[in-house]
């Protein structure tokens, strides 16, 4: 069959079409193979207003220009193709497959492309290879298709190939649909995979989830941490002795009457627990661990030396948490009521975050329970939801009151209460028993509650 020819200067190519840089070496070999075994494939042509306007095929034409300019020929199916003239074909004379690689072809090559099209393009291009592949007896890589789109697939072009296929299959989500450029549509469907995975899984534990799934334990924390199995918790989260001589503030007459310290808060003291209870927090922490650690002002750098010594990476600047409704007023004569407290966030590992949250938390206090050094619930829970999983072991080593436990129950994990004195013990063993799966903030008060009334 005689080839369709048209002259060069006849082929409209339009300005719409992406101006890329054709590689030199590319184009020589491309030009090479032609000179040798001729053109295997004509450009594609559509007619449009009377014209014949580009689909697909120039690199072929620049190849074909080089090979004239050396004084070569070109030849199709055993023809000579005269100087000044190009064969070609129309959109309807290809096969279904063919006309849809002329159209990527097209489609590929314009600039004004939006990151959507270019993203469903480059889809349809790599599904198109896939199935000419699998017609041949081949496999079709993402790695191809970057090679064909970029010229490359090392470093960052396969990846990026990668993300424009994975994120075309979900154009029809409007937050996807709206991002900015292909990599904010990538993370933005990364988080959204992320929450649906974390929601089954919280969905799968909490049907097994019980007070039972939780343990506490009435002994010294530094002898149970020592012969219990190490790397066993995600977070630590705890609210030791401050070392500030709380148990000689003269408040107990003022709104915190009752309130009542079973400790010997001294500096010494807590200087020589921090000691000892730093290298054992690490050894139950499993390899990427996050530690909350509550402590005073006055003792936060020496707890972060004591820290960074066991193997812990802790942050420069300490987390603050503020209790518009309560605080402690050392010098009821003085003033001024303390309403804000300090927490030591240290890391394990390269463990990651869940997201990224403030470093100032505010939160209004639970009904009492004579603890001198009682938190809210609403707070364990925020700082739980920071770094803890469905399914996560955490640690309270000083658990007091046992806030710890319905703010890890509501957050689906499993949680572990050290409390050496036995008055405390009881009532982590009476918050336990009550834990059912309501609102972590509403269930402390209800549980505050319900304790003080036993007291009564």
């Amino acid at each position: 069959m005689t080839a369709q020819l048209i002259k060069t200067g006849d082929i409209v190519i339009d300005s719409n079409r992406q101006r890329r840089e054709f590689e030199s070496q590319a184009l020589q070999e491309l030009a090479a193979g032609i000179r040798a075994r001729g053109l295997m494939h004509a450009i594609v042509l559509r007619e449009r207003d009377g014209a014949m306007v580009l689909v697909a095929g120039e690199r072929r034409m620049r190849a074909i220009d080089e090979v004239r300019m050396l004084g070569g020929t070109i030849k199709y199916n055993g023809e000579v193709i005269p100087d000044g003239f190009l064969p070609y074909v129309t959109l309807g004379q290809l096969s279904p497959l063919e006309a849809e690689e002329a159209e990527l072809e097209e489609n590929l090559h314009r600039k004004d492309l939006t990151w959507q099209e270019r993203a469903a393009a480059l889809s349809r291009l790599h599904n198109l290879r896939s199935k000419q592949a699998h017609a041949e007896g081949r496999v079709h890589t993402v790695a191809d298709t970057a090679v064909e789109v970029k010229g490359r697939s090392d470093g960052n072009f396969q990846n990026t190939v990668r993300k424009d296929i994975i994120v075309s299959q979900y154009l029809h989500i409007p937050e996807i649909a709206k991002a900015k450029n292909t990599e904010e549509a990538f993370k933005i469907l990364k988080k959204q995979e992320e929450t649906r995975k974390y929601a089954d899984l919280a969905k799968r534990v909490g049907s097994t989830l019980s007070h039972e799934s939780h343990k506490v334990f009435n002994t010294n924390c530094l002898s149970w941490m020592l012969t219990s199995d190490p790397e066993q918790f995600d977070v630590i989260l705890t609210d030791p002795p401050y070392g500030m001589g709380a148990d000689e503030f003269g408040d107990g007459a003022g709104k915190l009457g009752g309130i009542e310290h079973h400790y010997k808060d001294d500096y010494e003291s807590w200087r020589v627990l921090m000691q000892d209870w730093a290298p054992l927090a690490y050894r139950v922490a499993k390899q990427e661990a996050h530690a909350y650690v509550f402590c005073d002002i006055d003792n936060f750098h020496e707890l972060k030396r004591i820290m960074q010594g066991a193997g812990w990476w802790v942050t420069r600047t300490p987390f603050i948490c503020t209790k518009p409704n309560s605080g402690r007023v050392p010098h009821p004569e003085n003033g001024p009521r303390r309403q804000w407290e300090m927490i030591l966030y240290a890391i394990k590992g390269k463990k990651k975050t869940t997201g990224i949250y403030p470093d100032v938390v505010t939160t209004f206090a639970d009904a009492n329970t004579t603890h001198g050094a009682q938190k809210p619930v609403a707070l364990y829970s925020d700082l739980l939801k920071r770094s803890a999983r469905p399914g996560d072991r955490v640690l309270d080593s000083f658990a007091g009151s046992g806030t710890i436990f319905p703010a890890a129950h509501a957050a689906k994990c499993l949680a572990t209460g050290l409390e050496q004195n036995s008055t405390y013990y009881g009532i982590c063993l009476q918050r336990l028993q009550g834990l059912t799966n309501v609102d972590p903030a509403e269930q402390g008060k209800a549980l505050m509650a319900e304790l003080n009334q036993l007291k009564e």
